[in-house]
């Protein structure tokens, strides 16, 4: 891959190296010209907007304590707070709530201990938090005032959001201080006022720089540094938010002349970066021809030659991995394509050599096979059988031919373990002992071990290993059951099963086949795949006549225990 890749990069290098050069050269050409006016049109908004917003805020201060004064100097207000007559007092202030604007502001009235007699708030709205503690209130319930009245200005954390305050101080006729008046509105409806008109994302900051409220998320608080800076002057700031770059006019907020935090007016730069690309786009108009054309050409003429070199490495991992049938495509008449046609041929003769070792392999062992068989006279093709009646089953049964070819290869080789049983074990004319039956039950994993090492047979071992499981799990070498016994092992089973009951022994005769289709039915389920039984009754005729010139018409019936031990 490392490879490939080079021969890519030396192709297509010289054409990148001309399209930056030319590209590199007009950008600096234009960018310079491109930066003043921009940036000075955008700086130029971003200062009206602020300018506007602190006029907003001013107006909205000079309502806000018009609406407090018709509160307070409402006829009766006074003595309902001095007589705690919380009906009266929603009888006269609720209609300045119906008719105030917005209609989301809120009126509490304290009385001169700071309990809160009254609270009308904004429909749907929770329950505000106490105002006793706040300093505003604490200095005019006192009967403070400043240079600048007795009327004050203040923010509350409350549970729908931050609210701002203006409280002022109710006198009764005799001039005594009886209580106070709060007007409330949420910070985010000024806020949303103050965007409706100019269309611009807004940040309050407290004095200490921390952020009260953002129409952006994730804006961090100001530093000491800009802090200090605002003392003289609005700020300018360049932040990244939620993946777009903004640019911040930072300002002081002041309410009653006095400075309670401060404003940000933020927009997006997104636009002045627009305008600069758009200006670049003039010199790419100019070059586009040049470097379009010189790129097409250089990734064809690199995919041309790279890609049939990738094809051919991509059919040496194939066929490296044990796949001969691969063939790589043949796909131009150069030298490479020239090369696709040896590595072919190269291929096709490295599989048929492949092909012959194997055969020559497997017939080498499957004459050790037959040899084994021949080793006793009762058992003189006895694999050569149980492979024929196993491929008429298989057939029905629909396998694959993969399928097909391991289950023929392991059904001639599925006893060659026997080679590793003692001749008197296996001519024993009588039953045997459990010592030797436990030799006998070796003869799987004996020959599972001596063809392991083949590869090619690899996918037939299974049927070497385990032609002596049972459907019930009570089988062995492993005690497998049911569907965990590979599908064309359960035809070997049978098979195996079946020339074993028809083949005459030194100890009993065999069964007559119409016998032995008695005993299939009878041990499916239990020793047998229901499945595979029912696919040899659908060829019975068939297997009868592989059987027919050794199977006898007419047995007294023999014992089964040799069966059910053998099993």
């Amino acid at each position: 891959m490392h490879k490939r890749g080079s021969l890519r990069q030396k192709i297509v290098l010289p054409f990148f190296v001309l399209l930056a050069f030319v590209g590199m050269a007009g950008t600096l050409l234009i960018t310079a010209r491109a930066t003043g006016a921009t940036v000075a049109q955008f700086e130029g908004s971003l200062l009206r907007a602020s300018l506007l917003s602190n006029d907003h805020l001013a107006v909205l201060e000079a309502e806000r304590l018009a609406q407090l004064r018709a509160a307070i100097d409402t006829q009766g207000v006074a003595a309902a707070i001095a007589a705690s007559d919380t009906p009266a007092l929603t009888r006269l202030l609720a209609p300045l709530q119906a008719n105030a604007f917005p209609d989301q502001l809120a009126i509490r009235v304290l009385n001169i201990k700071g309990q809160e007699l009254l609270t009308l708030t904004p429909t749907g709205a929770d329950t505000p938090e106490s105002l006793g503690s706040q300093p505003a209130v604490i200095s005019v319930l006192g009967g403070q005032s400043d240079p600048k009245g007795d009327k004050f200005v203040f923010t509350q954390r409350e549970p729908s959001g931050l609210e701002l305050y203006w409280i002022g101080p109710v006198h009764t006729d005799t001039n005594s201080l009886v209580g106070a008046v709060v007007l409330g509105e949420s910070m985010t409806e000024v806020a949303g006022n103050i965007r409706d008109s100019r269309a611009s994302d807004l940040v309050f900051y407290d004095q200490s720089g921390r952020v009260l409220l953002s129409s952006l998320p994730g804006v961090p608080q100001l530093s000491s540094d800009v802090l200090d800076e605002l003392h003289a002057n609005p700020v300018r700031l360049s932040q990244t938010l939620v993946g777009h770059p903004y640019e911040f006019l930072v300002a002081d907020w002041k309410l009653r002349s006095s400075t309670i935090g401060y404003v940000a007016v933020a927009a997006k730069a997104d636009p002045l970066q627009a305008s600069i690309a758009q200006i670049r786009l003039l010199m790419v108009g100019v070059f586009a021809a040049a470097a379009l054309m010189t790129l097409l050409f250089g990734s064809l003429l690199a995919r041309r030659i790279t890609r049939p070199v990738e094809e051919l490495v991509a059919s040496t991992t194939v066929v490296s991995a044990g796949d001969l049938s691969h063939r790589s495509k043949v796909a131009t008449n150069d030298e490479i394509g020239l090369l696709a046609q040896s590595f072919n041929s190269m291929t096709a003769n490295l599989e048929e050599k492949t092909q012959e070792l194997e055969e020559s392999y497997f017939a080498s062992i499957e004459t050790l096979a037959r040899a084994i068989d021949a080793r006793d006279p009762y058992t003189f093709g006895h694999s050569a059988r149980v492979a024929a009646i196993s491929m008429e089953i298989g057939e029905v049964m629909g396998l694959s031919a993969e399928d097909r070819k391991a289950l023929r290869r392991s059904a001639l080789l599925h006893d060659i373990g026997k080679i590793g049983v003692e001749d008197r074990i296996l001519r024993k004319a009588g039953g045997l002992t459990d010592e030797e039956w436990d030799a006998m039950r070796q003869h799987p994993f004996i020959g599972y071990k001596m063809l392991s090492g083949l590869k090619f047979l690899r996918p037939s071992l299974a049927g070497v290993l385990h032609h002596h499981e049972r459907w019930d799990g009570h089988g062995y070498p492993a005690g497998l059951r049911e569907d965990a016994i590979v599908p064309y092992v359960r035809i070997l089973s049978l098979a195996d099963t079946l020339d074993a009951m028809t083949s005459d022994r030194p100890y009993r005769k065999g069964f007559p086949f119409e016998r032995a289709i008695e005993e299939i039915r009878r041990i499916g389920g239990a020793q047998l795949d229901p499945r595979v039984v029912e696919a040899f009754l659908g060829r019975t005729t068939q297997i009868s006549a592989l059987l027919l010139d050794r199977t006898v018409p007419t047995r007294q019936t023999p014992d089964l225990a040799w069966l059910e031990k053998a099993a």
